[in-house]
Formats: structure tokens, sequence, C-alpha cells
């Protein structure tokens, strides 16, 4: 923990906590995080999918074996699944930097208050 700021004139501490921001690495996380986490990405993900399928049936097809194009969508899913996972963690590492950080000057803040409660019990008490 920092050292306390002291208020010149009364020198109680001050409490001057500022959460410091992301680096770009974990906002690309937090908004690829908030992006996947929503209805809108699976919803799209499928209606591709769909799409693709009805186009290749319907049309001349793309590829003549629709198992061998089939499993490489899978593919494709499976490897934007395993990217997503580290994503989403570091996203939620940084939230809970973030809110240890938070606890640390509540709790600081406590502390001071507590202790000039106790000062003032002991001026009231003589």
């Amino acid at each position: 923990m920092e050292p306390f700021l002291e208020c010149p004139s009364c020198e109680h501490h001050l409490s001057m906590y500022q959460a410091p921001g992301p680096s770009p690495g974990e906002r690309t996380a937090i908004r690829v995080a908030s992006w996947v986490s929503t209805w809108g990405f699976p919803t799209a993900i499928l209606a591709l999918v769909a799409l693709w399928a009805i186009v290749n049936l319907s049309a001349r097809p793309f590829e003549p074996y629709l198992v061998v194009v089939l499993a490489w969508i899978s593919a494709v899913l499976a490897t934007v699944a395993a990217l997503q996972g580290p994503l989403i963690l570091m996203a939620q590492r940084r939230a809970a930097m973030s809110d240890r950080q938070r606890d640390e000057e509540a709790f600081r803040i406590a502390m001071n208050t507590e202790a000039i409660c106790i000062e003032w019990q002991g001026m009231l008490m003589c």
C-alpha cells in the first residue's frame, strides 16, 4: 500500500485513490469479452453457418461434399472458442485487480475513520 497523503493544515490522511487505466491489451480483452458474452455473438455465428448452408445447398455448391466444409467450419469455431477463454480470463483478472485496489482504499479510509473516532472518544472522555 502507498504512504498516506496528509492535509497541510490539520495533517489528517487524505484519500486520493484513482484506479489506473487499462493497458491497450486489457482494453481489447474487455471489448472482446463484452461482445462474446452477449446473445448477439452466438446468434451471428449460427446465422452465418445457416446462411452458408442455405446458399451452398440452393445455388451451385462451393463444395460438392458438404461434410468437408462443415468440418472446416467446426475447426474454425473450435479455434474461436479456444481464443475466447484467455481473453475472458484477462478481462476478469483486470476487474479483480481493480476491485482489490478499491477494497484496499476503502479499508484505508475505514482505518483512518476509526482512528479519528477513537481520538474524538478520548477527547470526550477527558
